[in-house]
């Protein structure tokens, strides 16, 4: 199995646990776990949506999971598409849509898709803003998905970056070890290296807990 089938196959097969980390759901063991790692969830969070502002833009969220950027962007009025290549979080994201139109008599301006976005999403759509939450944790090679990313970009990029010399670098590289799922780390200096070869220059990183958000204004 190759390193990208085995973080597919992880999300497949944990993605309600995956997705509890937003709630502080589970049992004791995984209310711990989330503790460690939600503090960082909830500051690049923070930083996103002051991000993408409060125009009505149309986003890409790429490696979207159950939707938890896409319904607030979307109740700002965006247009939201969310991609993910797996169909367990693509289904409970558009459980949540339902659950939430339900609860507010309300539509929000959201597709899902499940694809993989570097293979398989066209490039011929431009969208205002792009963003990619959580997913260079799981890449190998943040070349492609980058430089796509700028492809299908016509104003700004926001991604995160999971830090690599921090207190929770071995507790989660032990713990998604458990799961047969790899997990990459990065310095500001090897985030610089991959944006400079995807020629990108006009971005600001961000600290933020265990991690960087990373805003590029495309021009």
């Amino acid at each position: 199995m190759s390193e990208d089938e085995k973080v597919k196959d992880y999300f497949e097969r944990d993605a309600k646990a995956f997705d509890d980390i937003y709630d502080d759901s589970g049992g004791f063991v995984r209310k711990v776990a989330n503790k460690v790692f939600r503090k960082g969830m909830k500051e690049r969070f923070n930083v996103t949506m002051s991000a993408c502002g409060s125009d009505k833009k149309t986003i890409l969220d790429i490696g979207c999971g159950a939707g938890r950027f896409c319904i607030p962007l979307a109740e700002k009025g965006m247009s939201v598409t969310g991609i993910d290549y797996s169909n367990e979080m693509i289904r409970m994201a558009e459980e949540y849509q339902k659950v939430y139109a339900e609860k507010k008599n309300k539509d929000l301006k959201i597709k899902y898709q499940c694809c993989d976005f570097v293979k398989d999403f066209p490039i011929d759509k431009k969208f205002d803003i792009t963003i990619t939450m959580g997913v260079f944790d799981y890449v190998k090679d943040p070349l492609p998905l980058l430089k796509k990313m700028k492809e299908v970009t016509k104003e700004k990029m926001i991604a995160s970056f999971p830090a690599r010399l921090t207190p929770q670098m071995p507790i989660r590289k032990l713990w998604l070890s458990t799961k047969k799922c790899p997990v990459y780390f990065y310095t500001k200096k090897s985030i610089a290296k991959f944006y400079s070869l995807a020629e990108i220059t006009n971005y600001e990183i961000i600290d933020v807990k265990a991690g960087y958000v990373v805003i590029v204004k495309v021009e």
